[in-house]
């Protein structure tokens, strides 16, 4: 049984079909197959089970699982993000089956001024096209809703995968920076910038 999160207000006055739950204004994403929305407290299990398979973190947090401390951060960080910008990494949500398969959204990059767009999806969710599906969600969120005249994803130098999702959201490579100079939370990160204007 799907729960729908304390927090959510129909203020559309819309069901979403599938989910059983309301459409409300608060930050989400739709597409064909996709639902990305903010994450609740029934998430932590499915999303540490994430993190436990070390093909998905492979480019992410070391290859490594998030701790309990880690996922009390992830979770805290989100719901920061939330609450001041109205954006967030959110939950993916497979239509078809109302699970969990992983990650997408935008959020602030470091002190930079940009939004950053990112995806990480469970390895039964890959070859799907899911990535681009949710990438390009939320690019338009950044682009079109908000009103900005640029975003960016950083990608780890060797993460070829995900570099071809950036080419094939249009994005171009800018340069590989540190977390010192994105002002982001991890300074001894390496990545590769990608980016895209209006």
């Amino acid at each position: 049984m799907r729960e729908t999160p304390p927090d959510y207000q129909n203020i559309s006055g819309r069901t979403h079909p599938s989910l059983g739950y309301p459409l409300r204004r608060m930050f989400g994403l739709e597409t064909d197959r996709l639902l990305i929305r903010p994450w609740n407290a029934d998430d932590r299990t499915t999303f540490h089970q994430l993190t436990c398979d070390p093909a998905v973190m492979q480019y992410v947090h070391g290859g490594l699982p998030y701790s309990e401390a880690e996922l009390d951060e992830w979770f805290s960080r989100q719901a920061r993000q939330l609450a001041e910008h109205d954006v967030c990494m959110g939950a993916v949500i497979e239509k078809a089956s109302g699970r969990l398969i992983g990650i997408a959204g935008t959020q602030p990059l470091g002190t930079t001024g940009n939004l950053e767009i990112g995806w990480i999806f469970a390895r039964e969710s890959w070859g799907r096209g899911y990535a681009t599906e949710a990438g390009a969600a939320a690019m338009r969120h950044v682009l079109e809703t908000l009103g900005h005249k640029r975003v960016v994803a950083i990608i780890a130098p060797d993460n070829e995968p995900s570099k071809r999702v950036a080419a094939r959201l249009g994005m171009s490579y800018e340069a590989r920076y540190t977390g010192v100079q994105l002002g982001y939370r991890k300074p001894e990160i390496v990545v590769d910038l990608y980016y895209r204007e209006r």
